[in-house]
């Protein structure tokens, strides 16, 4: 039997006590809709801040302003890991003898564009902050005027 070695990964930028209701707050759930271990899931949270590293290298550095920005943005990426799963974990109805109960509908996919375009506002306000712009390559090709010429 094939056992996977799991190791706990301390979180880099998610530290405080109070982000697992921070981020079920972004997704308008609770508790019982998703737990701190599915949150803290190694293809979430983790997934998460390294994006966030990988956009911002010298988060650990920051202080201020800047630290809350690069939190807020950290939130905002698991939630957006998060919210496509929504639709399966979320009952749409719950009926019962003495109530009906319906949940409004929620396009999860498009609430997770806009979680990605938070968290890039977010790291978008930090001072240090410098966007890089990768220029496309553009190459033209087509027929000389060598070839032209010989057609005539």
């Amino acid at each position: 039997m094939l056992q996977l070695a799991v190791t706990m990964v301390a979180n880099k930028i998610l530290t405080t006590g109070t982000y697992h209701e921070e981020i079920r707050g972004r997704l308008g759930v609770g508790e019982d809709v998703i737990s701190d271990s599915g949150i803290d899931a190694i293809s979430v949270l983790p997934i998460a801040e390294a994006r966030i590293v990988k956009r911002v290298p010298d988060y650990a550095d920051l202080i201020g302003d800047d630290q809350a920005y690069v939190y807020a943005a950290a939130i905002c990426m698991v939630a957006a890991i998060l919210a496509p799963s929504m639709a399966a974990r979320i009952k749409k109805t719950m009926k019962d003898f003495d109530f009906s109960f319906e949940n409004q509908a929620v396009n999860w996919d498009r609430r997770a564009s806009q979680l990605v375009d938070e968290a890039n506002e977010f790291i978008g306000l930090i001072s240090s902050f410098q966007e890089t712009l990768d220029a496309p390559l553009f190459m033209l090709s087509g027929p000389t005027r060598e070839k032209e010429r010989r057609r005539f």
